[in-house]
């Protein structure tokens, strides 16, 4: 049973974001009363996997719903709001990085409603697992989100601008620069006929460290032990590959500094 006051929601897009959460809401019981999304067949097609009306008109959104969730890029977040008019309808952006107060145009309730992970229309993850956070514009509306996040996750966090940019900020070091990490190995390996297989058991183990809450306590490596040596050989190998080498020295010599 849907705990809190919001029922029936809007849905402004149709990205990998707003599919995993329309797939969330859904396995929950909320009403998806409208889906909008500018590109008509991406709209359409998420419309009818939930069996929800589609528009492509946000003069067409119906005044009849408990909230309205904007999750499309950041830089049209703003333009969407200005085109709304929703009275005190409570609305929100999913966005790690823009202000909430983007929003004021569109309705005097207004907030965020974030989450740190990667997401994929093809491979769904479950929002019960994830870490949410919540931030609004008064009280009354952060009591409002955070009831309707509980709904959908068990990990629910209030949090102000600054702590959900940096959430953000967190995430993309966590994800975003890990991945390109992992593409650089690849990179390498696969240059000198490798396969990436070998590199499985090395990211099982650091990402096990790094749940045990300290990751810098973890650290291995040349750098950490300051052999110079080895660096110094690593750097020549990588002769062929300028970007590829300034990383490697720019991240030996932060773990280093780190260090005192």
């Amino acid at each position: 049973m849907i705990k809190g006051s919001i029922h029936k929601v809007v849905l402004i897009g149709a990205g990998n974001f707003a599919t995993n959460l329309a797939l969330a809401m859904r396995e929950e019981g909320f009403d998806i009363m409208q889906l909008y999304n500018r590109t008509e067949e991406h709209g359409k097609a998420l419309a009818e996997r939930f069996s929800a009306p589609y528009i492509n008109n946000l003069k067409e959104i119906t005044p009849d719903a408990d909230l309205y969730i904007i999750s499309v890029n950041d830089n049209a977040i703003e333009p969407v709001a200005a085109q709304l008019n929703l009275g005190e309808k409570l609305i929100i952006h999913t966005s790690g990085s823009i202000e909430i107060d983007v929003l004021k145009p569109a309705s005097s309730n207004f907030g965020a409603f974030h989450s740190p992970q990667t997401f994929s229309k093809l491979v769904p993850v479950s929002f019960r697992e994830l870490h949410v956070s919540i931030e609004a514009n008064n009280k009354m509306n952060e009591d409002i989100l955070v009831e309707f996040a509980g709904n959908l996750s068990d990990h629910v966090h209030r949090v102000n601008e600054l702590q959900r940019r940096i959430i953000h900020l967190a995430a993309i070091f966590t994800g975003n620069f890990s991945n390109f990490m992992y593409t650089i190995a690849a990179d390498l390996l696969k240059e000198n006929k490798l396969p990436f297989d070998i590199m499985k058991p090395i990211l099982k183990k650091t990402i096990e460290n790094a749940f045990q809450g300290n990751p810098f306590k973890y650290q291995t490596g040349p750098a950490i032990r300051e052999n110079y040596q080895v660096m110094s050989r690593h750097l020549e190998l990588l002769a062929k590959h300028p970007d590829y080498k300034d990383i490697y020295d720019l991240v030996s010599r932060s773990i280093i500094k780190h260090k005192v």
